[in-house]
């Protein structure tokens, strides 16, 4: 292998050998010959790492934490141990298609530089797959991020390649902050055009019991949507002044969607309703931007779980089906 392949797929794991096998087997399985693949147990005790010690194959480097790192540090860590041009951070729980890395260097190949591209993906609600939103093939960064605000966008962690150079130069992921991932591509965003590669290349697991993002406290959540909003709001061109009154309301209603659905994850999970409902009071201003949203906030504190699970996943056949 070069010394510097063109991507680098990374996966972090803790504890959950069955899907990390899964995620390990789709990344090995590239077409594309100039990718290598990084593993990193962060203090499994569930077998990881002695399935990792057989576990041999040209690309693949591997790593074994003894003590878990916190999920900050441990992104920081692979961040700091990939070699490729681009990075492709792939959660344990959550898998690429064979011609995902071949299909993201072809566009590379038509459009080189990009600093961020990402590819349609596939989000799985147990037996039901909803394909992403995509853009076109090369847009401005400013467009990409007003669409996706405006909910005409959306962006896997899974699907994303990111110049190294441009993570590294970004800066680690500070402490306590819950989106990793969009804490970098928002800012890679902002350093040039994205590129788009309109199929459904990854896919992620989205309902899963021990799926980190649904577990996350719906305060903190609110919070850290608003604060990326606002980092964007602050970074906006000032040639492109014109667009921000539209901007500031897609986000506001955005933090509320957002938000609003947390409660829904959070419930789905078995958090105390009470706790819901504090919650509920303390993000109140966030959550009056979009009227809408308070259907889902009513169903997420009044349904029993089994009714709610069922209304979700009736929801999300519906929305793969119409795409």
């Amino acid at each position: 292998m070069n010394a510097s392949p063109r991507l680098s797929i990374v996966i972090p794991t803790l504890n959950r050998l069955p899907l990390a096998q899964r995620a390990l087997q789709s990344a090995l399985a590239q077409t594309a010959q100039d990718v290598e693949v990084l593993i990193s147990d962060n203090g499994s005790t569930d077998g990881t790492a002695a399935w990792l010690a057989e576990v041999t194959h040209p690309r693949l480097r591997k790593f074994h934490h003894p003590q878990t790192l916190p999920v900050q540090d441990h992104g920081n860590f692979l961040v700091a141990q990939a070699r490729g041009e681009y990075f492709v951070g792939l959660s344990d729980d959550d898998w690429l298609a064979p011609d995902f890395a071949a299909s993201v260097a072809a566009l590379l190949d038509r459009h080189p530089g990009l600093p961020f591209v990402y590819t349609g993906c596939l989000t799985h609600y147990a037996d039901a797959a909803v394909p992403a939103l995509c853009g076109p093939e090369r847009e401005s960064g400013s467009d990409f991020l007003a669409a996706f605000f405006a909910g005409r966008r959306e962006v896997c962690w899974c699907a994303c390649a990111c110049r190294l150079a441009d993570l590294r130069e970004i800066g680690p992921i500070p402490p306590g902050r819950i989106f990793g991932d969009m804490f970098f591509w928002t800012r890679l965003a902002r350093r040039g055009d994205v590129g788009c590669v309109a199929r459904p290349l990854s896919h992620y697991s989205f309902v899963t019991e021990d799926n980190l993002s649904t577990g996350t406290p719906v305060t903190a959540w609110g919070r850290e949507t608003r604060l990326i909003a606002d980092e964007v709001l602050r970074a906006w061109p000032a040639a492109e002044h014109d667009r921000l009154p539209s901007l500031q309301a897609d986000m506001r209603a955005f933090v509320a969607r957002s938000t609003a659905n947390q409660f829904v994850w959070n419930a789905l999970r078995g958090a105390a309703r009470a706790g819901l409902w504090r919650s509920l009071t303390e993000l109140a201003p966030l959550l009056r931007a979009s009227p809408r949203v308070w259907v889902r906030l009513a169903l997420a504190l009044a349904l029993p779980r089994h009714w709610l699970r069922a209304l979700v996943l009736a929801a999300a056949r519906s929305r793969g089906r119409r795409r």
